[in-house]
């Protein structure tokens, strides 16, 4: 039992903001509250230790599409295309990878990935294995962002006869990217569990409570397991987390 000075110690430095949560699916019991927050943390766990799988997975598949569909593409002009989808896309991937947000800011995913990988790369110390190296395509594809991956797959759109749009996101799902999920024709629901597993993360990454995920939301975590979590990572721990 957790005596009274540690248990006014231990709330004292997670703050009530941060513990409210917590007191309230506890009923206002500090020490019930203390196990669910240390539940939620080897809930968190779990759940990144899958979802690094899963995102890893997601991203080499899809990248090995791109690689081939890309090198494909004749040329336009002077400008060339080889595996490098990231640095030089071919159209209409070009239109995805570069966009115009509402705020009329332009996004490159290739800059943000660079430049993110640069970072990485001027802190490699003389030891590192690739020390001195400059950046190249993988570590672009590693640089991404799981948001920038599910901005590749289509989604539904009720405003085109095949339901799925945005128009360049439905191109490329026909032309490459629906090779790197030949066990599911529909990009819808490709799109839908790519989306609730980006959920997931953040608010394992923004180490946010865990304890009112939706019954969708562990389901986006079960969908990784039959083929990409026995043998990889520590699929018994969240089903035991989250039966509690």
């Amino acid at each position: 039992m957790v005596q009274p000075s540690t248990l006014a110690c231990v709330t004292s430095h997670l703050t009530p903001a941060r513990l409210s949560t917590y007191l309230h699916h506890a009923q206002n019991h500090h020490g019930q509250a203390l196990q669910l927050y240390r539940w939620n943390t080897e809930m968190s766990g779990a759940l990144q230790e899958a979802l690094s799988i899963a995102e890893v997975f997601l991203r080499n598949t899809i990248d090995a599409q791109l690689r081939v569909w890309n090198a494909a593409q004749p040329p336009r002009g002077t400008q060339t295309y080889d595996g490098q989808w990231v640095k030089t896309p071919a159209k209409p991937l070009y239109g995805i990878l570069n966009v115009r947000g509402r705020n009329k800011v332009f996004h490159s995913v290739y800059e943000s990935a660079r430049s993110r990988a640069a970072s990485d790369m001027n802190l490699r110390q003389p030891g590192h294995l690739r020390h001195g190296m400059p950046v190249d395509h993988d570590d672009l594809v590693a640089h991404m962002t799981f948001g920038d991956w599910k901005r590749l797959i289509p989604k539904k759109d009720l405003q085109h006869a095949s339901g799925i749009g945005p128009g360049p996101q439905r191109d490329m799902w026909n032309l490459a990217i629906a090779k790197a999920f030949p066990n599911h024709p529909n990009p819808q629901v490709i799109w839908f569990w790519v989306d609730r597993l980006h959920a997931i993360r953040n608010r394992v990454a923004h180490l946010e409570p865990l304890c009112d995920l939706t019954e969708v939301e562990i389901m986006g975590y079960r969908a990784l397991t039959p083929e990409t979590g026995h043998g990889v990572c520590d699929y018994a721990a969240f089903c035991r987390l989250s039966d509690v």
